[in-house]
């Protein structure tokens, strides 16, 4: 059975809910079951929200957790608010577009 397509918006907004969710840090697997395999946690995670330094990583002897930074917090408080995103999505490009 095949499950629908999930837009960008709805992957980063339940990332960084389950981060919320779990006190303020989510272990990797965490993030992953929401990712489904790890090319996808690669994807998102390391050359997206790290590199773009919304989240923090925490590394233990044996785990590593993810907590949002400064700039996670004021991403998700965007997310959440979807009409936000929507104008940020018609102002994107070279010219206003139709969305």
């Amino acid at each position: 059975m095949a499950f629908p397509r999930r837009s960008p918006r709805v992957i980063a907004l339940a990332l960084l809910d389950c981060i919320d969710e779990n006190d303020g840090k989510a272990s990797k697997w965490a993030l992953i079951k929401i990712l489904g395999n790890t090319a996808q946690f690669r994807y998102w995670v390391d050359d997206f929200l790290l590199n773009e330094r919304f989240l923090t990583e925490i590394s233990t002897s044996q785990h590593q957790f993810y907590a949002k930074t400064e700039l996670g917090h004021l991403l998700h408080q965007l997310l959440k608010h979807g009409r936000i995103m929507d104008a940020f999505l018609k102002l994107s490009g070279k010219r206003l577009r139709r969305v």
